[in-house]
């Protein structure tokens, strides 16, 4: 009768596992990587965590239009050497990053909100920032639109230097490498603007929008988002809310995308946070174990448990 009961709550063990903990381990690796990424530099004079300190960069190494496009973000050439860590890059190839020291380490990115990108009007451009996480993957604009899992995806792709299956997106010729990067400045705003009120999402189109008319019919991106099967050509399945702690299986693999926000006394100082852009990294960028991993962890300690059970079994 114990035997049967114990291998009925070990199989209760098991099933309870295989349901919940892909999900809580995912939400333990995303909350570890936020609070990992933030603490990187310390804290500022007012004791909050400063994130980590980027040169936002706009030079021949830009990729746009005079209003969007790529931008550079380059590590701080005067971090601190006693901390040990920099941002994982490992989710970019060397057509989107360079995962070096000093100022050879920088990625390439996208601002998620329209009217933080106008370039002319940028007050931090080539100035030091600091960037942090936001875990609830909302952009500091105001309106707290969220990620969605177009962008994500789409960052994502770019990020990997695949971005169209290879063709769409135009890393090796310069011309072409700024008009794709204005398209997919295009559609990043057009998906992230997709949970505003109608006439602030006219105003967005209107004044900051490099082509006001961008929808699914007219930008290559989000006609490509729409040729993918997953997705069976419904728009709706982008515009979703993105989580990085969500499974999405092989449409995002094991990469989690986030929003960073420029953090500091600077910007308090100002208002709102602005600028938010985005960075993808592997695995929630933690030493947490996947939630397969822990799985199989725990599955075979729930077994050793068993056969030391039956061995004292036999003893008495």
């Amino acid at each position: 009768m114990r035997q049967r009961v114990y291998i009925s709550t070990l199989l209760s063990a098991v099933m309870f596992l295989i349901t919940f903990s892909g999900s809580a381990l995912a939400d333990l690796a995303t909350t570890q990587f936020v609070e990992s990424f933030n603490n990187m530099n310390g804290l500022d004079s007012l004791g909050y965590p400063q994130g980590y300190l980027f040169t936002r960069q706009i030079s021949s190494d830009f990729y746009g239009g005079s209003n969007s496009g790529e931008i550079r973000l380059v590590n701080n050439p005067d971090a601190d050497p006693s901390l040990g860590r920099t941002p994982k890059l490992s989710a970019y190839s060397d057509l989107t990053a360079n995962d070096g020291t000093g100022t050879n380490f920088y990625f390439q990115t996208f601002v998620v909100a329209p009217e933080q990108t106008k370039m002319q009007e940028y007050e931090y451009l080539n100035s030091q920032l600091h960037y942090r996480t936001n875990p609830s993957q909302t952009n500091t604009d105001g309106y707290s639109n969220p990620l969605t899992l177009g962008v994500a995806y789409l960052y994502k792709e770019f990020a990997a230097g695949k971005l169209g299956k290879g063709t769409d997106y135009e890393y090796h010729y310069e011309t072409g490498r700024a008009d794709s990067a204005v398209q997919l400045q295009d559609a990043i705003w057009f998906l992230m603007s997709s949970g505003l009120s109608t006439d602030i999402r006219d105003q967005y189109f209107n004044e900051y929008m490099v082509n006001s008319s961008t929808d699914w019919g007219n930008n290559i991106f989000l006609e490509y988002l729409l040729t993918l099967p997953i997705s069976k050509g419904n728009p709706d399945f982008w515009l979703a809310v993105y989580d990085p702690a969500g499974n999405y299986g092989d449409l995002m693999g094991n990469a989690k995308v986030f929003v960073m926000n420029v953090y500091g006394p600077r910007t308090r100082s100002f208002g709102p946070d602005r600028q938010d852009v985005l960075f993808v990294t592997l695995d929630g960028g933690s030493d947490v174990p996947e939630p397969a991993t822990f799985l199989l962890w725990t599955l075979g300690s729930l077994g050793a448990a068993g056969v030391a059970y039956r061995k004292r079994r036999k003893t008495f």
